[in-house]
């Protein structure tokens, strides 16, 4: 499984590739570049693994607009623990928006490829006494699929909520017995996830 550091890499660098052809696409559009912040919630999702719990949190976002129709953007996102095994995720989204933009409000779909890095406590099972838990971390691939519906109280202000399925691809968690491994081994699998998301904007 790929490292954290090497997932981000290949991210950013795949956004970046693409970066060029907005100067070259838009060079008569106005405030081509949006930066903004967000509060996001993550759903607990789909599969069978320890780490089930709902994730509030937020971060911040990097749009280039191609035309008025089109942008592509990169986001990242914290979420601090919750839940009964502290599950703390880092997620980073990047990809493309599209739809239609009106004078006051606009309405698009997204598509944006990305990670998610996932630590979490396993409860470790001991035959006497208590033991204390171990914390297991996973990185996986991930697809944000879902729509965005901005509003435009200015020129240069967007309020903004988006709205998705976060398809992220699991590794299931081990389990432990008295500091040991026991179970089936691990196994990958695609967990569904609502995504919801509220923030603001500025554009340049």
């Amino acid at each position: 499984m790929p490292s954290l550091k090497s997932t981000v890499n290949f991210c950013v660098f795949l956004l970046f590739t693409l970066i060029p052809h907005e100067f070259v696409i838009a060079q008569s559009e106005e405030q081509k570049v949006e930066v903004g912040v967000q509060f996001s919630a993550l759903g607990r999702g789909t599969g069978p693994f320890f780490d089930s719990a709902t994730s509030i949190g937020g971060g911040g976002r990097l749009t280039f607009n191609l035309t008025r129709y089109m942008a592509l953007e990169g986001e990242l996102n914290y979420f601090p623990g919750a839940g009964f095994n502290n599950v703390r995720r880092f997620q980073g989204q990047f990809g493309v928006k599209s739809g239609l933009r009106f004078d006051r409000f606009g309405v698009f779909g997204k598509v944006r490829p990305g990670f998610v890095n996932t630590k979490y406590e396993v409860p470790v099972f001991c035959i006497k006494g208590p033991c204390s838990p171990v914390i297991d971390k996973d990185t996986g691939f991930s697809m944000d699929l879902g729509g965005v519906v901005e509003f435009y109280p200015s020129r240069r202000a967007t309020v903004r909520f988006d709205v998705g399925d976060t398809i992220i691809n699991r590794r299931e968690p081990p389990y432990y017995l008295a500091g040991g491994f026991f179970g089936l081994p691990a196994r990958n699998f695609a967990s569904h996830n609502l995504q919801l998301g509220a923030g603001v904007g500025f554009r340049f």
